[in-house]
């Protein structure tokens, strides 16, 4: 019942009128309170600054007998009673300074007398008027002070019951908890009527609401007020008509966009994030081979077709990138594209996925390895022949002939470049054909990397460079081919020192993380420019081509690099910025046996 708006007004009323009143009560409460405890301190005060205090002085210092003392103390006390405002509920005492033993005290039925924190003060020297409200009673003590110097003073002591202000407190408690009862019923009265001139207009659009949710959008509610309410109702009337011309060019636009999909060359389809295929044009099904999307799911799809996404990843690993992989199916070679969508809110809505047949290109593509394979081989044997014969003219060379000496050696350097390239094409065309062999064993790839080091050592002395080694925690073993990982290795250091000036440093790393073997190379070199990193694995591909060529670089050391760990499960980045440094992080998973 508590749920609806109307009883929520009304109890908003009756909550209201009760903090009023608790409020105004509390008020009267406290003032009364202090009102009386200021008359008390006040009048006490009066009547220690009149001759009081003098009157009792001379009553307790005169050398009368301790009963005629004692009358006579009393006698004072009876003198001033009146404005004192002595009576049942207040008494006078005097005690001693000393101990605040009781020496003379009025009414009936006093007991021993608790050493009060005023009592204490008095004690002291001191007068003592506090007041504390939560305590039972006001109490005001008075130090006299003796006439001898060995004398220990008096205490002039009054104490009040509190009883005639907590008379009153109660009656004004009894007052206000009848006007909160009157309250309560005047408001739940006033709050049921009031709501209700609020609510009957609201139930009445929620109806209307709910028609809208159902897709009804013809709205002609009729305005009763021209109050806030009114002005709701007309609003609620416009929205519907600028709703249902909304619907309608949705419905256009869509209508629209099923038509461009359906006569679009690649394939699209559009997933959910529950998976569910929400929209895919005839293409996709004829590329994929779909009839029936109810029984579509976006990871077991995709699992399929072997192709290691998730919607998960889309969701929440932050990948709002393009994400591409490449598909075989029913003898068609595929890219697909992966683009996810999202709301205004940036929350990912859903996946795209676009789907290009690039079968001819792909058999271009292995047309053109399997030539450069046919032409590499059909090259090695005249190459290797031209080496051997220059190398016996370099040891059988007339002496004297330093022209022929000059053009010998530099065929001879020529042949070796042209026979490390043909090698290295070999060496792809192998890992093209997936023929390259493969003498895996469980080996340390800390020793490895370490020895790589050494042998590179003096080399880089001799250039002025410093090339450090570092094991950055204990690594796993490593299942491969120790040879092909070496390479990889030596590709990657060769190329760091032939790119870091004189000066410069490069610093080899290995650990583990993530139950991963990483391998990290970096250098202070010239670096690489951005736009070049997305190709530098790229066979052939060089940043500055006249500088590698006078290097000796042929363009295949990172990609021949590249195949190899990627034929180990592995993977290799490059990560570097123009003129500061160039990182190259190779990671491999661990073998898990024993080298």
């Amino acid at each position: 019942m508590f749920k609806k708006m109307q009883w929520k007004i009304v109890c908003i009323f009756v909550a209201l009128v009760l903090a009023i009143m608790l409020v105004v009560g509390f008020y009267m409460f406290s003032s009364v309170v202090k009102l009386y405890s200021d008359s008390f301190q006040s009048q006490m005060d009066k009547v220690m600054s009149g001759d009081f205090v003098e009157v009792m002085s001379e009553a307790l210092y005169t050398d009368a007998s301790t009963e005629a003392k004692e009358n006579r103390i009393n006698a004072v006390i009876s003198a001033y009673s009146s404005q004192l405002g002595l009576s049942d509920q207040r008494q006078c005492a005097v005690l001693d300074a000393k101990d605040a033993s009781r020496i003379v005290t009025t009414g009936a039925g006093v007991g021993r007398i608790e050493k009060t924190p005023n009592i204490i003060l008095a004690m002291a020297g001191d007068t003592g008027r506090g007041i504390r409200s939560n305590a039972t009673y006001m109490d005001y003590a008075y130090f006299v002070a003796g006439k001898n110097t060995g004398d220990n003073g008096y205490i002039i002591y009054i104490r009040d019951s509190k009883q005639s202000v907590n008379t009153v407190t109660n009656n004004i408690l009894y007052i206000i908890i009848q006007a909160m009862l009157f309250g309560v019923l005047a408001s739940l009265f006033l709050g049921y009527f009031l709501s209700k001139t609020i609510t009957s207009p609201i139930s009445v659009l929620t109806e209307k609401a709910e028609d809208f949710a159902e897709g009804n959008f013809d709205s002609n509610l009729e305005v009763q007020s021209r109050d806030e309410i009114g002005t709701l109702v007309e609003t609620f009337n416009y929205m519907g008509g600028v709703m249902k011309n909304a619907i309608s060019e949705v419905a256009g636009e869509k209508h629209k966009l099923e038509i461009i999909l359906e006569h679009i060359n690649n394939g699209i389809i559009a997933f959910n994030t529950k998976q569910e295929v929400i929209s895919i044009n005839q293409t996709a099904k004829d590329m994929l081979n779909i009839d029936d999307t109810k029984n579509i799911y976006f990871d077991k799809f995709f699992a399929d077709l072997n192709s290691d996404v998730c919607m998960a990843a889309f969701m929440y690993l932050a990948r709002y990138r393009t994400e591409m992989r490449d598909i075989e199916i029913n003898n068609k070679h595929l890219k697909a594209y992966f683009l996810p969508f999202k709301f205004e809110n940036d929350r990912i809505a859903g996946v795209v996925c676009v789907f290009s047949d690039v079968t001819e290109q792909f058999n271009l593509e292995l047309s053109r390895k399997k030539f450069v394979a046919e032409v590499s081989h059909e090259l090695k044997t005249p190459l290797t022949t031209i080496g051997t014969y220059t190398e016996t003219l370099l040891d059988n060379y007339p002496v004297g002939d330093e022209m022929t000496i000059s053009f010998l050696k530099t065929i001879h350097n020529e042949t070796d470049k042209m026979t490390s390239l043909v090698k290295n094409l070999l060496t792809l065309s192998k890992f093209d054909a997936q023929s390259i062999e493969m003498n895996k064993e469980f080996f340390d790839p800390d020793m490895l990397v370490s020895d790589i080091v050494e042998t590179f050592k003096v080399q880089a002395e001799n250039k002025g460079q410093k090339l450090v080694y570092k094991k950055v925690n204990d690594v796993p073993n490593i299942l491969g081919d120790i040879y092909q990982i070496e390479r990889a290795i030596k590709n990657i250091i060769s190329n760091s020192m032939k790119y870091t000036p004189e000066k410069g440093s490069i610093h080899v790393y290995v650990g583990a993380i993530y139950g991963e073997v990483y391998i990290k190379i970096e250098d202070t070199g010239k670096g690489i420019p951005e736009q070049d990193l997305p190709h530098i694995f790229e066979r052939f591909y060089r940043v500055d081509k006249a500088r590698s060529r006078e290097q000796g670089g042929t363009g295949l050391g990172l990609a021949i690099a590249k195949e190899i760990i990627e034929n180990h499960g592995g993977s290799i980045t490059m990560d570097s910025k123009l003129g500061e440094y160039t990182k190259v992080t190779i990671k491999l998973p661990p073998g898990g046996g024993n080298a």
